[in-house]
């Protein structure tokens, strides 16, 4: 198990504060956060690039912290790759067991099927000043791992190419986990290769660690409104508490106009009082439009109001909505799948529904 505890590392004016997280065997650990968030410089602490200003760095056990890179163990991709582009595939692969002086028949065994999982046992006397970027990313892994370790650090190794190809070597990184019995830890910007790859995501945000879970736990519930906000979601309310009961708790929300029913067991509902201001999201694939038909349970919240514009936002769509009683217009983002179902039209008098339990909060 790879560990980071209360690692904190200052460059210049940025500060990464008091980093705990863990990688365990078989685990892919997706750290994702916006540009600038700080996480290539907890990768250049883990693998012995920079010297954290406190706390500790561990494998299996063994305190890493005051060792040189070469002896900590730990294979690492950066964002530039780093490939030597006056070698062959085949004599950057071998460099880094040429310098740890593995020279055996398993072991070249082995750079045979690594080259035969990446795909690239093709390429092997190709110069890297010829290769694709797709495929000297493939070469970048292979070298990373054909010193025999178990553990790989990923800098954003996929960001320099197209989606496609991106896409393609997931599938790539995730058999060599499989594979091999990796135990990664990764940094990337985008989200949906977080989701895709990773076995716990952590969310990083201004030097610190928003949130740590499986992805669909921190998809689903996320924890603070700067996560809400990195996730893309756009359906955010300022909601004043009213009443707390067995049944429901109520209140008003600034941006409907109107008075909003959460569930009694609302994440955090153990410490909220009569006046408290909380802070709310729904997600676009839950915002509906309701139907004369629609079949309305108890504590489903209906908005009704007018449509005053629509804005196509790739697999979603932006709605200009004013509920009825107020001047205020507030954007609501609805998923594509619904849009389409209902079709609204600028002018058009529509009713939202929101049920209470797809309610999230953002400021527990």
């Amino acid at each position: 198990m790879l560990e980071i505890r209360n690692v904190t590392i200052r460059a210049g004016k940025f500060l990464v504060r008091d980093i705990t997280l863990s990688v365990s065997a078989l685990e892919c650990h997706v750290i994702v956060g916006p540009t600038g968030s700080g996480k290539t410089l907890l990768l250049e602490s883990v693998i012995g690039i920079r010297k954290p200003d406190s706390g500790s760095i561990l494998l299996n056990g063994t305190e890493l912290t005051a060792l040189p890179m070469e002896k900590r163990h730990i294979s690492y991709v950066p964002q530039d790759l780093a490939l030597f582009p006056h070698l062959t595939v085949s004599e950057n692969i071998g460099y880094s067991a040429k310098i740890k002086k593995i020279k055996n028949h398993g072991h070249e065994d082995f750079i045979a099927d690594l080259a035969e999982t990446v795909g690239i046992k093709h390429l092997m006397n190709r110069s890297v000043g010829h290769l694709s970027g797709g495929e000297k990313q493939r070469v970048a892994l292979m070298r990373a791992l054909a010193a025999g370790t178990t553990h790989l650090i990923l800098d954003e190794p996929f960001s320099a190419l197209h989606q496609g190809l991106r896409r393609e070597l997931w599938f790539v990184l995730k058999e060599l986990q499989r594979r091999y019995r990796m135990a990664i830890l990764m940094v990337t910007h985008d989200i949906e290769e977080a989701f895709f790859l990773g076995d716990v995501i952590s969310i990083m945000i201004n030097g610190n660690i928003r949130q740590t879970g499986a992805g669909r736990v921190v998809y689903e519930n996320p924890a603070t409104r700067d996560v809400v906000e990195f996730f893309g979601i756009r359906n955010i309310f300022t909601f004043r508490i009213g009443s707390v009961t067995e049944s429901f708790i109520t209140g008003y929300c600034e941006e409907l106009g109107g008075e909003i029913i959460l569930p009694p067991n609302f994440p955090g509902s153990e410490k909220i009082q009569p006046g408290d201001t909380r802070t709310l999201g729904i997600r676009p694939e839950n915002l509906v439009i309701s139907k004369d038909d629609a079949v309305i349970e108890p504590g489903d919240n209906l908005v009704e109001g007018t449509v005053e514009g629509v804005f196509l936002k790739g697999a979603s769509h932006i709605l200009l909505f004013q509920p009825i009683g107020t001047s205020k217009v507030v954007e609501l983002e609805m998923a594509d799948c619904s849009f389409k179902r209902f079709s609204p039209v600028v002018g058009q008098q529509t009713t939202i529904l929101l049920r209470a339990e797809n309610f999230f909060a953002c400021d527990r």
